[in-house]
């Protein structure tokens, strides 16, 4: 398994799990003054966890459909989740947080992003690859 497969699959395991608890949670009384959390410390919102669950299928069917498809859609999925986490950096206790975000969820967005992009832009081609281009 080439190091984007496995980068895939990690991070849809990761976005599988947090969409899924992150869709319970929204859909369940929270308290008001918080908001629906992940684990008692993510921010969650009902459009947030669609997203992470969008997210963790594209990893998903990179990981299946092989390298070829892995390195495209980690770096795709790293960009969307820098993007995120710099929207959070600026949303965050503003009317304009619609996807309920807080500072440790910038941090998991900050860091999967890091994992996906490292590895989507820096890993090794296999030869094949390396021989078309």
């Amino acid at each position: 398994m080439t190091p984007n497969r496995i980068a895939a699959i990690v991070g849809a395991a990761l976005f599988a799990v947090l969409g899924a608890w992150g869709l319970v949670v929204s859909l369940a009384p929270a308290d008001p003054r918080l908001g629906p959390l992940i684990a008692g410390v993510l921010g969650t919102s009902v459009p947030l966890a669609a997203l992470h669950l969008v997210i963790a299928l594209a990893l998903a069917a990179g990981t299946i459909r092989g390298e070829a498809l892995a390195r495209p859609i980690n770096v795709a999925a790293g960009t969307l989740l820098l993007v995120l986490g710099m929207v959070g950096l600026f949303v965050v206790s503003t009317p304009a947080n619609v996807l309920a975000l807080n500072g440790a969820d910038n941090v998991v967005h900050f860091a999967t992003s890091s994992g996906l992009l490292a590895t989507g832009l820096g890993a090794a081609r296999p030869k094949a690859d390396a021989a078309r281009g």
